[in-house]
C-alpha cells in the first residue's frame, strides 16, 4: 500500500459522478460538516463540494432552512486566516492539489532542487541535488507560504463562479464543546446544534473531534524541542555578499546549519523567491507542559540560543522580526481515527515533526482519499464501510510518515536519512492517494 503507484487522478479529485447509481437510482447528497478551515480541511471541502454532497444549514432559532451547500466547515477563531510560515508540498501533495485547482502560479512556489548544509563555523557539508524529481514522480517538489497556500484553498472551497457544484459554507467564530459520533451530532459553544451524516475531524493537534472518536483526551507530549520562526523579504539580503549562501550558492531549495549540540538553521525560499522562511531549531529548557504551543519571542533571544555560529549566518539571523517560538510535537499512534459518523484527518489524527516535509501533505492524502471514497452516490448507510476503508488506506502510511519524522528527527545516526535514501523517498513521494483509493473501490466493487 505504500509503494510507489501513480496513475491519471484528474477525474477521482474532480468528477462528481466517480459512483454508479443503485438500481438506476442515484442517492441523495451527504450532509457533511468538517471542524477545523485549515490546508487539510478546506481540501476535504474542495474535494466532497465536487462530489456533489450538500448540507441543509439551520438557525436552532428559527429551524427555518437558510441555505443549502455542500459542507460546512466550522472554524473556531473570529478571523479565518492561516497561521505558520512557509511549508513544503512534495510530489505526493502536489498530485493532489493541481487537478483541486491549487496551482503552482497561485500559491506562487518556488521549486525544491536541492538542499546545502554548512557547519556552524561556515564550514561546507552535504549537497543534495533534487533535480529530477519531476521526472522522477511527474510532479514538483514546491515550497510556498503557507498563507498563500490557505488563500488558494479557500478560494477554491467556498467560491461560487468557477465550480458547477454549491460552495462551502463557512461559519466563523463557532466553536466546537462536543461531539456524538453515533448521532452525527456538533453542539457549539452558543448552544446551536447541528447534525450531519458525517462529520471530519480537520481541527489540528488539540483536536476535540478527536476526544470524541477515542472516547477520552489524548494530548501530543513534549518533544522538549521548539524553533524560532520567522520570514525575511528577500530583498533586504541585496548588496551583502556574506549572505549569498541563503539563495545564490547551491540549487534551489533549504539551507541547513546545524550543530553537534542539536542547534539548527533551517531556511528556503518562498513566494516567488522573494520571501525567506526561517527556522532556529533547539532543545527547549522549558516546561513545555506550562507554555503555549506558539508563543512569541525576540531577536535577543535568537541570536543568543546561535551566538557561537559564523558572523554570515549571525548577519541573517539579525534580520528576523516578527519572531514566534514553536514547540515541535508528534502524536503518538492512535488506536483508531474512525468511530460512528466521524473521521478524523490531518493533525488531529497524525500530528508530526517537519522532519522530512510531509506534514501538509498527509492531510491532502487524507482528504483526496475521503473525496474518492465519499463520491457522488454515496448513501447514508455506505458511511460505516467507507469510514473503515478511509482507515485501513489511510492510517498505516500515515504513522508510517510520522514515525520515521520522529525517528530521523531524535536518533542522530538516522538524521538526513531520508535525503539519502531513494527507496524512502519513492515510497513516500511517489504515492498516489487518489489512484490508490480508486483502486481500492474497484477491487472490491464499491
Amino acid at each position: 500500500m505504500m509503494g510507489t503507484q501513480q496513475v491519471d487522478t484528474s477525474e477521482a479529485v474532480s468528477s462528481p459522478s466517480c459512483h454508479t447509481p443503485r438500481n438506476g437510482f442515484m442517492a441523495r447528497p451527504l450532509r457533511i460538516s468538517i471542524v477545523g478551515g485549515g490546508l487539510g480541511g478546506l481540501a476535504a471541502a474542495i474535494s466532497l463540494r465536487r462530489q456533489g454532497h450538500e448540507v441543509k444549514v439551520r438557525f436552532c432559532e428559527s429551524e427555518k432552512i437558510i441555505s443549502v451547500a455542500k459542507h460546512r466547515v466550522f472554524e473556531s477563531t473570529a478571523v479565518f486566516t492561516e497561521i505558520g510560515a512557509a511549508i513544503g508540498l512534495p510530489p505526493n501533495a502536489v498530485r493532489i492539489l493541481d487537478p483541486l485547482g491549487c496551482t503552482n502560479d497561485l500559491v506562487q512556489g518556488v521549486e525544491y532542487a536541492g538542499l546545502v548544509s554548512y557547519g556552524p563555523d561556515g564550514s561546507p557539508g552535504y549537497s543534495v541535488t533534487l533535480n529530477d524529481i519531476a521526472r522522477t514522480y511527474g510532479c514538483q517538489w514546491r515550497l510556498c507560504h503557507r498563507v498563500d497556500a490557505h488563500e488558494v484553498l479557500k478560494n477554491l472551497a467556498f467560491n461560487t463562479t468557477s465550480d458547477p457544484q454549491a460552495p462551502a459554507t463557512l461559519y466563523l467564530d463557532s466553536e466546537v464543546v462536543s461531539c456524538s459520533p453515533s448521532e452525527g451530532k456538533l453542539t457549539m459553544k452558543n448552544g446551536e446544534t447541528h447534525v450531519s451524516d458525517l462529520i471530519i475531524g480537520a481541527d489540528g493537534i488539540h483536536s476535540k473531534i478527536r476526544a470524541s472518536v477515542l472516547n477520552t483526551t489524548l494530548e501530543a507530549p513534549s518533544s522538549s524541542v521548539a524553533a524560532y520562526r520567522w520570514v525575511v523579504d528577500a530583498s533586504k539580503l541585496a548588496n551583502h555578499p556574506e549572505m549569498d549562501w541563503v539563495l545564490k550558492q547551491g540549487p534551489s531549495g533549504p539551507r541547513v546549519i546545524a550543530s553537534k549540540d542539536f542547534r539548527v538553521i533551517f531556511t528556503y525560499p518562498c513566494r516567488n523567491n522573494t520571501l525567506i522562511n526561517a527556522m532556529g531549531i533547539h532543545m527547549d529548557m522549558r516546561d513545555q507542559s506550562k507554555v503555549g504551543l506558539h508563543v512569541p519571542a525576540t531577536r535577543d533571544e535568537l541570536l543568543g540560543k546561535f551566538n557561537d555560529f559564523d558572523p554570515k549566518f549571525q548577519s541573517f539571523l539579525n534580520l528576523a522580526e516578527n519572531i514566534g517560538l514553536w514547540q515541535f510535537r508528534s502524536l503518538p499512534d492512535l488506536p483508531t481515527w474512525i468511530n460512528g459518523r466521524v473521521c478524523l484527518l490531518g493533525d488531529a489524527a497524525h500530528a508530526m515533526l517537519p522532519t522530512i516535509g510531509q506534514g501538509a501533505a498527509m492531510a491532502f492524502e487524507d482528504a483526496a482519499t475521503l473525496g474518492v471514497l465519499f463520491c457522488a452516490g454515496t448513501a447514508p448507510g455506505d458511511i460505516p464501510g467507507r469510514l473503515m476503508a478511509y482507515q485501513e488506506l489511510r492510517k498505516k502510511r500515515a504513522e508510517y510518515v510520522k514515525n520515521e519524522s520522529l525517528s530521523q528527527f531524535v536518533d542522530p545516526e538516522k538524521r538526513g536519512l531520508y535525503y539519502r535514501t531513494p527507496e524512502m523517498q519513492r515510497v513516500v513521494m511517489g504515492y498516489d492517494a487518489v489512484g490508490v483509493a480508486r483502486q481500492y473501490m474497484q477491487e472490491r466493487k464499491i
